[in-house]
């Protein structure tokens, strides 16, 4: 069968030459069209390290200073570092509250960070530091990559005079060593000349679904006394404190947000200080991602991406429907001869696929060369051969698919005609 195919295809070498042609320009383009997708499906499926059922965000914010109820304080006071910390401490007392957590541009979801960069030899990393208080890791439910609990992973958290030890997420591990069994080693942090002791290791943690970049991570105790005194900050600059909290399970609700806020809204009117705003951190995180300029640009490219795609295949669909629609006198012919119906079928699909198949095999060396070249993106993954591999089978797959319907429906109305008729069309 193979052979006899073969045999035909050679026999109108011509005309198969701008086919094959065009096959392997699609083929190419299409490569690369899938790793660019199949890269992003491995990015979004990939774990954030963050669990967030149950998880809500309290919004604090500064009454006017024309608001009659206006505070004035002195100068260097600590009341307004009091009076959030009186705000903190009603949420955790509430009944279905079962902790909460406190971090300084140090949430998930969000713009905000604080850089820093870390070093091991002359591997240097642009990291993000979290200052986050101990319980955080159980309002997000992080633990060490070694199976330790999220209030084990909050004792190791080093204070910020500490400069001896360090947190890191399994990211930096994996990039600065290998691996993730590093407890105990060394690096460098910021413009630190002596070394920090790794003290512990998260799970890999990232700011959301797109985010690479956001990998690497350090961690710091957040303490709020602590970090007033070194920023010397004013009132306003402690509405920058974010607090997290969750809540036990089975309490939460589509409206439990609004519920709290309103149950507990004078609870948490305290000196200047008033939660404007409780949010689910779903939410959140849904607000974040259809709003991100990444999501925006993924969005564009896949829309440019899809209409390329549908303009292509209409091309390659046209050019084998006109193909069998031209040879109908062939396939009247053979039936005149003894072929089947579905033999003619069979024919008309096989040639198609090899077709396909021998103008995947230049494509591929083409493909292969790109690749060599460096001109795939590694940041999701490697460039090695199972990459390779995947993105050339499902270019294949999704090429063969659109052959078939292109070959399918025209084969079969052409060998539903009568052999007779069908040789009226030479």
């Amino acid at each position: 069968m193979i052979k006899h195919i073969l045999k035909l295809i050679w026999s109108q070498f011509r005309s198969n030459t701008w086919v094959l042609a065009e096959l392997l320009v699609v083929f190419v383009v299409l490569w690369f069209m899938t790793d660019y997708f199949l890269m992003q499906g491995v990015l979004m499926h990939r774990p954030v390290g963050y669990k967030l059922d149950n998880v809500y965000q309290a919004v604090v914010s500064l009454r006017s200073s024309d608001n009659p109820s206006f505070i004035e304080y002195e100068e260097g006071s600590e009341e307004p570092m009091r009076n959030l910390e009186r705000i903190v401490e009603r949420i955790r007392q509430h009944p279905d509250v079962e902790v909460v957590g406190l971090s300084y541009y140090s949430l998930p979801y969000t713009h905000s960070n604080i850089g820093n960069g870390v070093w091991r030899d002359s591997t240097r990393l642009n990291i993000r530091y979290m200052l986050v208080s101990p319980d955080y890791f159980r309002v997000f439910g992080i633990g060490s990559i070694s199976g330790g609990s999220p209030e084990e992973l909050g004792a190791k958290l080093p204070g910020m005079k500490n400069t001896t030890d360090i947190v890191i997420s399994a990211g930096i591990a994996e990039t600065l060593f290998g691996r993730t069994d590093v407890i105990g080693s060394e690096l460098y942090s910021g413009g630190d000349s002596v070394p920090r002791h790794i003290v512990a290791v998260t799970e890999p943690v990232r700011n959301d679904e797109y985010s690479i970049g956001h990998r690497h991570v350090a961690f710091g105790l957040f303490s709020l006394p602590e970090l007033a005194g070194e920023e010397e900050m004013v009132e306003e600059d402690l509405t920058n404190v974010q607090i997290t909290f969750r809540t036990r399970p089975g309490v939460a609700s589509a409206d439990y947000a609004g519920k709290f806020l309103r149950e507990m809204k004078r609870q948490l009117m305290v000196g200047n200080f008033w939660v404007s705003d409780v949010e689910s951190y779903q939410k959140v995180r849904a607000d974040f991602l259809a709003n991100s300029l990444e999501t925006s640009s993924r969005k564009l490219f896949s829309a440019l991406g899809a209409f390329f795609l549908v303009n292509v295949f209409l091309a390659v669909i046209g050019t084998f429907w006109f193909r069998v629609r031209r040879r109908r006198s062939e396939l009247g012919l053979r039936m005149a001869v003894g072929s089947s119906r579905s033999g003619i079928q069979g024919l008309m699909i096989g040639e198609g696929l090899l077709l396909l198949t021998l103008a995947a095999l230049p494509a591929l060396l083409v493909c292969l060369n790109l690749v060599w070249m460096d001109l795939l993106s590694t940041s999701v993954m490697a460039a090695g051969a199972g990459r390779f591999l995947a993105v050339s089978l499902l270019t294949w797959v999704v090429l063969a698919f659109v052959i078939f319907l292109a070959t399918w429906y025209p084969s079969r109305k052409a060998s539903r005609l009568e052999p007779a008729e069908a040789l009226h069309y030479e």
